[in-house]
């Protein structure tokens, strides 16, 4: 798949025609809404004041029309809950259809002792993905003697491991640390 956003914001015309999904999570009216949304945003600006990006961030709820509850969002996605297990991320510029996109590369493209540190994602579209939701925060302890281990791990595999802040991250039920927003994530090397 081809970068989503060229250097002035554009979305990419081979991209452009991505409004896939192996959907098993999204009626066809959802994926509508969020397909609509994301041709309006796709020259947004990532850089907004803290007012006016809550105010993208409540024309995007109201825009999408999802049944949804919000749980979180950034500069670049909105979370929604999907309430069965697993959340819907929707790019709210174009830095996030690039991040939902590279969560998705990364995660399909990582050898498996790679992959159980990173949220595993269920479904994606242009725009868009599903993962699992993941509410167990690490503790002070967890955090601080696993994450520098985890973060030489990924760079031994050709990762930086960037935006590594513990908001971004949660724990199995085995008490691995496992990364819950690595769209910042960059590969060094195949």
């Amino acid at each position: 798949m081809e970068v989503i956003c060229d250097n002035q914001g554009e979305v990419n015309d081979i991209t452009k025609k991505q409004f896939y999904s192996l959907n098993t999570y999204l009626s066809e009216q959802e994926i509508t809404s969020i397909n609509s949304w994301i041709l309006k945003i796709k020259n947004e600006n990532v850089h907004k004041k803290i007012q006016q990006r809550n105010k993208h961030v409540n024309r995007a709820i109201k825009t999408l029309g999802l049944k949804y509850n919000k749980i979180g969002n950034g500069k670049t996605r909105i979370v929604f809950d999907l309430e069965n297990g697993y959340v819907l991320k929707v790019a709210l510029n174009c830095h996030g259809i690039w991040g939902n996109e590279n969560e998705y590369k990364l995660f399909f493209n990582s050898p498996s002792h790679i992959q159980k540190h990173l949220c595993p994602v269920k479904d994606f579209g242009y725009g868009w993905i599903i993962m699992k939701k993941m509410t167990q925060k690490p503790s002070k302890k967890d955090y601080s003697e696993k994450l520098s281990i985890l973060i030489k791990k990924f760079k031994e595999n050709g990762i930086e491991a960037k935006d590594m802040r513990k908001n971004n991250l949660a724990l199995s039920e085995n008490g691995e640390i496992i990364v819950i927003d690595y769209a910042m994530f960059d590969v060094t090397s195949d």
